[in-house]
């Protein structure tokens, strides 16, 4: 059984409404959607639904789009062209069901061509990456070699020293 808790946050009916939000914008069920905001929040599905029935959608009038839009400017004395707190969600609800309302617009197919050019530059990414791999693989490489060519010139000095030494000893 869940703990109690009798007082909701903001964030929490937060991510509530934002949980049902979407998941009735991708069609799914009011009923998963509460599932699911009760698994995250630590609260039971029937007090999240409880919350939702008595208290947000009171607060926010989903419902009633229209009127509460019509009323939101003269409610809040707010300026025409801000949105009222209320209505945010309806507004984050609305962009995300554009794409469905409006397939032919000019936004989602600009929304597609920059898709496209993020897949595009993310593959010449990975080329690059593995390009740059590639060629830090073979410096390494020839770093050894050069390491080894230096240490076989510098024994083959020490050996010439050390034959010179032996001649002139031989000849003294």
């Amino acid at each position: 059984m869940k703990e109690r808790k009798d007082l909701w946050r903001p964030e929490e009916d937060q991510l509530l409404e934002e949980t049902v939000l979407e998941y009735t914008s991708n069609g799914d069920s009011k009923a998963s959607a509460f599932k699911k905001a009760s698994t995250e929040l630590g609260r039971t599905v029937s007090a999240c639904q409880y919350r939702w029935n008595t208290v947000i959608t009171k607060r926010t009038d989903y419902g009633t789009q229209e009127s509460s839009s019509n009323n939101a400017a003269s409610q809040t004395h707010e300026a025409p062209d801000t949105v009222p707190i209320e209505n945010l969600a309806q507004v984050i609800h609305f962009l995300r069901n554009f794409a469905k309302a409006h397939p032919d617009s000019e936004q989602i197919k600009e929304n597609k061509r920059l898709h496209e050019e993020q897949m595009h530059l993310k593959l010449q990414n990975q080329q690059l990456i593995r390009r740059l791999k590639e060629k830090e693989a073979e410096f390494k490489n020839q770093l050894m070699q050069y390491e080894e060519m230096a240490s076989i010139l510098k024994e083959a000095e020490q050996l010439l020293k050390h034959e010179s030494n032996e001649e002139k000893r031989a000849v003294h």
